[in-house]
């Protein structure tokens, strides 16, 4: 299927920080309310969406991304551009630029992820979704994620590292799947196959499965969604790795299937670093 391009652009060019969030919620709303899916805000402004179309599914993959990002709420003029990714290829990439000309920070880091949610929202037949709100200085959205939501989320997939290699195996030193597992042999087949065959699974510092997998018994994963220089003015977008990302997380929920891949990870785990 053909990508939003527009949709990238509009959800890119949106001012969001930590705590200043209410353009991008707003974005959001409108956005699912026009296109007719079911959903609900909490308290914290986290919103979630439901969209079922089999109404025997007894568990759901779950898609996440985070709605603020770390730069200021500034005008974002959104310019095209060739720069390099991982490989020191140059490829299509999208740059953000405030009214004087300088670089404003694009806001990849999560934006890149909401749209991911999005485009595979309009694609699968059965998703749940949630967009947490203050990621960035802690979790705060995460940490206080509805219960009753996700008591039928089979597994999670989170779209929010930099570049097109990193996979979170680890977050603060939660192991979040299991490599003994079903869930572990069919993304890392995806992975290696559609994403990135030279893909690098890591310690993640944290992100929003950290917090998930702490409360709920799920696996989870997170994986790169393109964008560079994260937390900088100079943060830009690879419009590829961005679409690579959404087609690696359609395939590999439609491989997971709406089960349960279930993973209490042992207590006491060290932080480690895998290759």
């Amino acid at each position: 299927m053909e990508r939003d391009y527009q949709l990238l652009k509009d959800i890119l060019s949106i001012p969001t920080k930590t705590f200043k969030e209410d353009l991008m919620i707003n974005f959001l709303v409108d956005y699912l309310t026009k296109n007719g899916y079911s959903f609900f805000l909490d308290g914290m402004r986290n919103i979630y969406v439901t969209k079922q179309t089999d109404e025997n599914v007894e568990f759901f993959p779950c898609v996440v991304a985070h709605t603020d990002t770390v730069h200021q709420i500034n005008v974002i003029n959104i310019r095209e551009e060739e720069l390099p990714n991982d490989s020191g290829e140059n490829k299509f990439a999208l740059k953000g630029y405030d009214d004087n000309g300088h670089p404003s920070g694009i806001g990849g880091d999560d934006k890149c992820g909401v749209f991911t949610c999005l485009e595979l929202l309009k694609e699968l037949p059965n998703l749940k979704v949630a967009f947490f709100v203050a990621e960035e200085t802690g979790c705060h959205g995460s940490k206080q994620a509805d219960e009753e939501f996700f008591s039928n989320v089979g597994y999670t997939i989170q779209f929010d590292a930099p570049g097109n290699w990193m996979v979170s195996e680890f977050c603060m030193g939660v192991q979040l799947f299991s490599r003994d597992s079903k869930f572990f042999k069919i993304c890392d087949e995806v992975l290696t196959n559609t994403f990135n065959p030279d893909r690098k699974y890591q310690s993640h510092p944290y992100t929003d499965v950290y917090a998930l997998k702490q409360k709920f018994d799920f696996s989870c994963i997170n994986f790169a969604i393109g964008y560079y220089n994260y937390h900088t003015a100079n943060e830009y977008v690879i419009v590829e790795d961005v679409y690579n990302g959404v087609k690696t997380g359609k395939e590999m929920i439609e491989k997971l299937g709406c089960e349960k891949h279930q993973f209490i990870p042992p207590k006491n785990r060290q932080y480690q670093l895998f290759m």
